[in-house]
């Protein structure tokens, strides 16, 4: 069967490259044809009649605002840089992923595919995925093919949709062959905002593929910097994620190593914002000790290479689906706000239960398979 994969666009974020990689590499392990459509303009500007009110009500925020105000024309800052900062991370997924790049979905004809599965990451996110309706095949309107969503992502427990966009959705989704989804609270969101009732929870693709795919890669990077040190991965950088950073440096006795990325921090240079090789950083989470991170697929690695580690909340970018996770393997004590400073640290500087981590992810492995087996028939 040809399966066209509809995800966000590939870009610089590490996550959603390798689940990316990891939903086609397990679709072709199973004897299927796998394609991820990747859009080729990653973050389209307003377009239209639309496109002078945006800007105006930017420049309207960004006056009242300052500099916390919106930046007018980030898409196309984002356009220019993109080609610098992101150079390491293309070459891995033209390398290994090698998408389909369309100017739209509308580029996709009746027949090309027999089946489209939607998923992961935050694609059910309308502020990231652009024409939202897209993300639930409005494109295939009409056409004969199978239609899934695995492992969807709405980011959030907040409804993020307008009315026009959830009753179109809403819609388009009724006709879906099978749906399941990230976080175990989509599953309740799906029932009660789409009334859709049959959304079954499925572990993130980048789970679905053995701890030593991941290690080989980062086998290739020859990079031992991370050897027995603190690893630590954020995504956005406070002082109370700092004093935690500081706390297990201290209690360990062990150096920091950072393999957090800046690709778009404006107050550096672009040449000084050029993403590290995926392999690289991979290496990271292969050599560290330990982990602190505010990462979704940050706690996904340090779970999958059996590191101990610490998930310091990122309530910026939504928690649900960090939560969901660490509720699944009983972790749920590694996700803090702060520690406090008389703590010894031994708790988080302790191994968890890895046997039983590994029972309960080849049974969800074992589940999230044959949801896309048996609805792949």
């Amino acid at each position: 069967m040809k399966i066209g994969i509809i995800t966000l666009p590939l870009h610089t974020n590490y996550g959603g490259i390798l689940q990316a990689y990891a939903l086609k590499t397990f679709l072709e392990s199973v004897g299927h044809e796998a394609v991820v459509l990747d859009p080729i303009d990653k973050m389209p500007a307003p377009g239209g009649l639309r496109a002078p009110f945006v800007y105006a009500s930017r420049m309207l925020k960004r006056g009242l605002k300052g500099k916390k105000g919106p930046e007018v024309f980030r898409e196309h800052r984002f356009r220019r840089e993109l080609p610098v900062v992101g150079k390491n991370t293309s070459a891995f997924v033209e390398k290994y992923i090698s998408p389909r790049m369309i100017k739209s979905y509308g580029d996709i004809s009746e027949g090309e595919f027999d089946a489209f599965v939607v998923g992961s990451d935050q694609v059910w996110r309308p502020r990231f995925f652009g024409k939202i309706e897209d993300a639930f095949l409005a494109f295939t309107s009409g056409w004969d093919v199978k239609r899934l969503a695995y492992a969807a992502s709405f980011g959030t427990d907040q409804l993020e949709f307008e009315y026009q966009q959830l009753e179109q959705c809403s819609a388009l989704l009724s006709k879906f062959d099978g749906v399941s989804v990230r976080e175990l609270g989509a599953v309740e969101m799906c029932s009660e905002w789409f009334d859709y009732e049959n959304a079954v929870h499925v572990l993130d693709p980048v789970m679905m593929l053995d701890a030593d795919c991941y290690k080989e890669f980062a086998a290739t990077s020859g990079d031992h910097s991370a050897k027995g040190k603190i690893l630590t991965y954020l995504l956005d950088r406070s002082a109370h994620k700092m004093n935690v950073v500081e706390f297990i440096r201290r209690v360990s006795s062990k150096e920091v190593h950072d393999v957090s990325v800046r690709a778009y921090d404006k107050s550096l240079p672009v040449s000084e914002r050029v993403v590290p090789p995926l392999e690289t950083w991979l290496a990271g989470f292969s050599e560290a000790d330990m982990v602190v991170t505010d990462s979704f697929h940050g706690c996904v690695l340090s779970i999958l290479m059996h590191k101990p580690f610490i998930v310091v909340e990122n309530s910026y970018r939504g928690m649900s689906r960090i939560k969901s996770l660490l509720d699944m393997f009983a972790l749920d004590q590694r996700l803090v706000q702060g520690i406090d400073p008389e703590d010894d640290g031994a708790f988080f500087l302790s191994d968890p239960d890895w046997e039983a981590v590994e029972t309960v992810l080849n049974a969800k492995r074992a589940e999230s398979a044959a949801f896309l087996l048996e609805n792949l028939k």
